[in-house]
């Protein structure tokens, strides 16, 4: 007879060797769907956490970054008069309502 078994791929999705080396990913195999469903909403979670933590300004490149001129300045109030005159604005309701669908976890 034939070994009918096929070993499972074990996909490593850019894991380190320290994950891929522990016991976790076993543990993590025999759980129930609900707990893993759990477990990926609570790492989810986790994974936005730390990315609310990190400072934008350390990894983005500000050096070509001057401050405005007087001139555009002006430009930008008036550029910015003539879209409320026209009604091309959004009342605070509605930028409320905008954030909250777009960022969920800030209450």
């Amino acid at each position: 007879m034939y070994d009918t078994r096929v070993a499972a791929p074990f996909a490593t999705y850019g894991m380190s060797d320290e994950l891929r080396n522990s016991d976790l990913l076993s543990r993590i195999s025999v759980l129930s769907l609900n707990d893993k469903q759990c477990l990926i909403r609570y790492i989810s979670e986790e994974v936005e956490a730390d990315q609310m933590e990190e400072d934008p300004w350390e990894t983005q490149d500000t050096s070509d970054l001057e401050p405005y001129t007087l001139e555009e300045l002006y430009a930008r109030l008036r550029e910015s008069h003539e879209q409320y005159l026209r009604g091309e604005y959004q009342t605070e309701e509605e930028v409320r309502e905008e954030m909250r669908k777009e960022f969920p976890w800030l209450r």
